[in-house]
Formats: C-alpha cells, sequence, structure tokens
C-alpha cells in the first residue's frame, strides 16, 4: 500500500517538475547548431531513438535504461571511417521542451560534433510545451525552421526527409508536405543524376511492434510514391527494435536501437508482416551504415546484444539500383 501510494505521489510531481525544468531553460541555455551538409564520404550512419528512459517509465513501468548502451553505440559510430554523415529517426531525447535532456544528448553528440547531422523529428522530440520544443529543434537543426521535410542528396541517391508527425504539423502542414512529396518525387524521376531514392521517416508505415502499429500516415506518404518513383528504401524508427520487410522492390527498415527501451516483437502467425530478420527480440541495440557500390546501396546493421561485449555486424543485404 505504502509502495503504491509513493508512485501515485510520484506521478503526480512529475509533471510539475517537468514543466519547471522546461521554463527555465531559456534563461541561461544556449545550444550549437549541428552542421547539417553531407560531406563527400562513402558512409551514411544511421540510428535512431537515442531517447533516455523517463523516470516514470522506469519506476512505474519498469522498462530498461540503457544509458550505457546508448553510449556504448556512439562510441561505436565515432569509430568508423569516410562517414559523410549521420542520419538521426527522432526521439533523439524523451522530452523535447527539456533543456536538460537536449544538453545531455549534446555532450553524447560532442565527439562527432564535427560530422553533419540530419533529423527527421520524432514525437518526442516535438513533446512537452510546444514553442518551447520546436525552439530546442531550431536552435539545433536550422533547417528545420522553414520546414521539417526537405531532400538531400548523398551522392547519386536522393533522401527524402519526411515528418511522420502530422498531429505537430497540422492539417495545413501535412497538406502542404504531400503537395511537395509529389512535385518533388516527378523532379526526381526526371533527374538522371538520381539512381536511387531512399525515404526516412520517424513513424514505421511496418512494424510488428507489440507497443505501437502500422502508421497510417506514415503509409499514406509512402503510398504517394506509386504514382512517380517508388523508394528502394524506407527508413523509420520509434519501435525500438530491429525489423527489414520487403514489399516488391522496396524495403522497409526499422531502426530504432539506438538506446530507448526497447520492445517485444509479434511472432509467428500474430505477426503481422514477415521479418527477413530472423531473431529473438529485443533486438540488439544498433546502428546502420549504408554505402554506396556499383550493385546497389549496402546496408548493414551493426550492433550488440546485452551482455555482448563485441559491436559486430549482425545483418547485411544489399538493394540493386532501380532500373530508370
Amino acid at each position: 500500500m505504502r509502495r503504491r501510494l509513493r508512485r501515485l505521489v510520484w506521478l503526480a510531481f512529475l509533471p510539475v517538475l517537468w514543466l519547471g525544468w522546461g521554463s527555465i531553460c531559456p534563461a541561461w541555455s544556449s545550444a550549437s547548431p549541428y552542421r547539417e551538409t553531407l560531406d563527400d564520404g562513402d558512409t551514411l550512419l544511421v540510428v535512431g531513438d537515442l531517447q533516455r528512459t523517463s523516470l516514470a517509465e522506469a519506476w512505474l513501468l519498469r522498462r530498461e535504461q540503457n544509458d550505457a548502451a546508448r553510449r556504448r553505440v556512439l562510441r561505436a559510430m565515432e569509430d568508423e571511417t569516410d562517414v559523410a554523415g549521420l542520419l538521426l529517426l527522432g526521439d533523439l531525447v524523451f522530452d523535447g521542451s527539456s533543456c536538460g535532456d537536449w544538453t545531455r544528448l549534446d555532450a553524447e553528440l560532442d565527439p562527432q560534433r564535427e560530422r553533419a547531422m540530419l533529423l527527421v523529428p520524432g514525437n518526442h522530440d516535438y513533446w512537452g510545451l510546444d514553442a518551447q520544443a520546436c525552439a530546442r529543434l531550431r536552435e539545433r537543426f536550422p533547417s528545420l525552421a522553414e520546414r521539417t521535410w526537405r531532400t538531400v542528396r548523398f551522392g547519386e541517391l536522393a533522401l527524402v526527409l519526411l515528418d511522420s508527425n502530422p498531429d505537430v504539423i497540422g492539417p495545413g502542414g501535412w497538406s502542404a508536405q504531400r503537395s511537395w512529396l509529389r512535385e518533388e518525387l516527378r523532379s526526381l524521376k526526371d533527374d538522371r543524376s538520381v539512381r536511387g531514392v531512399v525515404f526516412a521517416m520517424h513513424h514505421p508505415a511496418r512494424t510488428n511492434s507489440t507497443v505501437t502499429e502500422d502508421d497510417d500516415a506514415s503509409a499514406e506518404l509512402v503510398e504517394l510514391a506509386r504514382e512517380t518513383i517508388e523508394p528502394m528504401l524506407v527508413l523509420s524508427g520509434h519501435a525500438h527494435a530491429y525489423e527489414h520487410f520487403v514489399v516488391g522492390a522496396r524495403h522497409h527498415v526499422v531502426s530504432g536501437g539506438g538506446g530507448g527501451p526497447r520492445v517485444t516483437l509479434l511472432e509467428g502467425e500474430a505477426r503481422r508482416h514477415r521479418d527477413r530478420f530472423e531473431g529473438p527480440s529485443p533486438r540488439p541495440f544498433h546502428y546502420l551504415r549504408l554505402r554506396r557500390r556499383a550493385e546497389g546501396l549496402v546496408v548493414e546493421a551493426h550492433g550488440f546484444r546485452t551482455g555482448e561485449s563485441e559491436v559486430r555486424r549482425f545483418d547485411r543485404f544489399v538493394i540493386p539500383w532501380p532500373e530508370r
């Protein structure tokens, strides 16, 4: 009884603590923007869901706290060479309005500060007081101030970075993104220097997660591509796992292994989709390595399970360049 009462008191107190921490932040903190222009390297590193587990999640829901694992993933990424930049699949922090969450993340990313950082915003990045959360994002990723969707070139690959948060950008923003995407894909289809297209968004159009379902908004964006040029690869996070699905010639990879509390996946006949990666859940903590090669786009997953001492490659596949 006493333990339950203590939990209820903490649950009532946490929102006050959260709002206070967010509101005092602007008076004493400032952040340096990350560079958002890719270098000429041959490798793009991808990681999703670096967020910390909140006190409420850890204490009330008994979810795992993975601070050490997150730092280990980032250290392994630091050791990579010939890197054009990092693609961050959202949910960098638990509370987007929290100065403490962002300051902690900035410190952990500091060893890679010289590298380019591209972000597709996650729902947690927008959490808290909207004005403060958006301010935290924009001061670190200035390109998001104009709009939160864009295309970035990675050699002959076009990275189409999308915002899968319609509740945040609103009906007008969602309609604008859809219209932009249609026109952008038509332009990419006519651009002979583009050999392939990759979509990146936070929420997965497909997942076997037991915590979240297939995201209709993301599926809507993917479906728009059928009118023009299909993406070779659709990258997403949100589900804290590693999953690989194939629909026709299109590959879907869910990469949410940056340190958020991992989820279990549906198995057997309960699965919504056939996963090309066989293995128990929770899946390894991990990041992705994308490389452009003559035969196509090489995708590798590098990481470790709880208790493993070595960061290793645990999955690899090649997506052939589509015929143009």
